[in-house]
């Protein structure tokens, strides 16, 4: 698998500020970013804007010596607007120049980070809220907000989605794919965490092949930190177990970072 720096990641994107179009560049960054982004750290912390992490700096500086820190520049202007590390899929900062908030830059951010993420297989983000006054934000970003089960501060979890071509030819069927807190492997009438009933094609090599990837967070909550994976192809039961077991990874579970999903069911 490809790391996050392995990735071309020059981005350009035309965003409209004030009924005006303004170029915008995201990209890895380079020293000189870095000077600038931690000279208006220091001037916001002296102005005692709200939501300024100053106080992670040596983070933010190992994070750009790593090659994992993300930088939004304005073209017009050549600075950086926006900065970012842990890509959404550990907790990490997203911060927004003080007099550039508003505007939309931090949601560009976050759908740059989750086409990253989409690259690399990733399935499932997760941030920390903090300070409590970006839960909107997390939320409109489309993530659900945990509040306390991991720590004093909210954590927040999205899934995402991925279509699936299918081969040609194949017999077209249905089948089920669902997560269960592992209660579900001695209890009947377990919730299931979440379920995906998906179009499918049985191809000539014997395999399911799924019209969508099916996609699950291994610790949304407590209850569910050990996950049970249901697959149900036609009707019949093919595999219900913990998704860490071998059995689960030999009828096609695959993990991620923070989940796991599974494309092409082996019967």
């Amino acid at each position: 698998m490809l790391g996050f720096k392995d990735i071309p990641l020059t981005k350009k994107v035309i965003h409209i500020i004030n009924d005006i179009e303004r170029p915008f560049m995201i990209r890895w960054s380079n020293s000189h970013d870095v000077q600038q982004i931690h000279d208006w750290l220091q001037e916001e912390e002296a102005l005692e804007v709200h939501g300024n992490f100053l106080c992670n700096w040596n983070l933010t500086r190992q994070c750009h010596e790593e090659g994992r820190l993300l930088v939004l520049i304005d073209e017009i202007k050549g600075i950086p607007v926006a900065y970012q590390w842990g890509q959404l899929l550990s907790s990490g900062i997203l911060q927004v120049r003080n007099g550039w908030r508003g505007n939309g830059l931090g949601r560009l951010v976050v759908e740059h980070c989750v086409e990253l993420a989409l690259q690399q297989d990733e399935m499932v983000l997760q941030v920390e809220c903090k300070p409590s006054s970006s839960i909107p934000f997390w939320e409109a970003m489309g993530f659900t907000i945990v509040e306390g089960e991991f720590g004093k501060n909210a954590k927040g979890f999205r899934v995402l989605s991925k279509n699936l071509a299918l081969p040609p030819g194949g017999r077209p069927i249905l089948a089920t794919i669902s997560s269960f807190p592992e209660e579900r492997n001695w209890q009947d009438n377990v919730p299931a965490i979440a379920s995906y009933h998906l179009n499918a094609i049985v191809a000539d090599d014997g395999k399911v092949y799924l019209a969508e990837r099916a996609s699950f967070p291994k610790c949304f909550r407590r209850m569910s930190r050990d996950p049970v994976i249901e697959i149900i192809v036609e009707g019949k039961l093919v595999y219900r177990d913990k998704a860490k077991y071998q059995g689960a990874q030999d009828h096609g579970v695959k993990w991620c970072r923070n989940g796991f999903y599974i494309d092409v069911v082996t019967i």
